[in-house]
């Protein structure tokens, strides 16, 4: 391979690397932004929802306490399937960021060898 053969493959190194910090950021900030959502839906839903006493409502019966009880377990288990599935999608971005990582990594060490190549011409 000539020397501006090798310079070209740096060169198209160079963007490829570019491209997968530029998928990398962006994947780090959908995560950040998920992980915020998830965290206050946590906080100021699941949490207070889960622990929602309805030990009030016995004084219009045992029907009705035991009838708004069963809404609030069946919307806290809701809940706790959508979280389940915002957990999934944050571990994948997670995997897809580490596969991108290791493409990229694969991609510098390409650059380098040409590099010492090229000093070696």
């Amino acid at each position: 391979m000539t020397r501006n053969e090798k310079r070209s493959e740096i060169k198209k190194l160079d963007e490829q690397i570019k491209e997968y910090e530029g998928k990398i950021f962006e994947l780090e900030e959908a995560y950040k932004e998920t992980k915020i959502h998830y965290e206050a839906i946590v906080r100021d839903v699941y949490e207070p929802q889960k622990a929602y006493d309805m030990a009030p409502l016995k004084i219009y019966g045992n029907n009705m306490y035991k009838e708004a009880d069963e809404y609030r377990k069946k919307m806290v288990l809701e809940l706790k399937k959508s979280l389940r599935d915002t957990e999934t999608f944050m571990s994948q971005i997670l995997s897809i960021m580490e596969k991108i990582q290791k493409e990229k990594q694969k991609c510098e060490d390409k650059k380098k060898a040409f590099e010492v190549s090229i000093g070696s011409l």
